[in-house]
């Protein structure tokens, strides 16, 4: 098929414009979304590095459970805490106890009040106000006590040891001892 010269013009410019349209595409395409590309680029960097770090938490999950020493370890600690987080108040094991490191240490009581419990996320904080009179030594000793008792997690949140001045040797005291219990819910 012969063309004319004007068909020649026509298919020239319609080749010319379609290869200007598609260079303006062409560049429209990097300029518009290299930014996306980067983007892309970068999540997925971001994304290879979290699967690696996961790998790698997945490798040492597997080494503690093939670890029958270290489980044996940790499952024997998570027992004494469970003996000393109970599941409900108790009431009367903590009054023991209490009366217990009472005893031993002469610190004399002349009251124990109940507080309003205070709900944690994962535990309950039962506070008691203990009032009564102690030798600044003996004091130290049912804090200590207290505060490092094997059989049941206690807390000595706030005090105050007076002077009184009838019995410079004896003083009265205001103890707050939280104790706690794990919420299960």
């Amino acid at each position: 098929m012969q063309f004319t010269e004007k068909q020649k013009q026509v298919l020239i410019v319609g080749l010319l414009f379609c290869g200007i349209l598609l260079a303006f595409t062409i560049y429209f395409q990097f300029m518009f979304f290299k930014a996306d590309v980067a983007a892309a680029k970068k999540d997925a960097a971001k994304k290879e590095t979290e699967i690696a770090n996961l790998e790698k938490d997945i490798r040492q999950m597997r080494e503690f459970i093939n670890n029958d020493e270290e489980l044996a370890r940790l499952q024997e600690r998570v027992e004494i805490a469970k003996k000393r987080l109970p599941s409900d108040p108790q009431a009367i094991q903590f009054l023991e106890l209490l009366r217990d490191s009472l005893q031993k240490t002469n610190v004399s009581f002349s009251r124990i009040e109940k507080e309003s419990t205070v709900t944690r996320s994962m535990y309950n904080e039962i506070p008691y106000v203990v009032k009564g009179s102690a030798r600044y030594h003996e004091f130290g000793q049912f804090i200590n006590l207290i505060e490092c008792h094997p059989e049941r997690f206690l807390r000595v949140s706030e005090f105050t040891l007076d002077n009184n001045n009838n019995r410079p040797t004896i003083h009265p005291m205001n103890v707050r001892i939280s104790t706690f219990m794990f919420e299960a819910g």
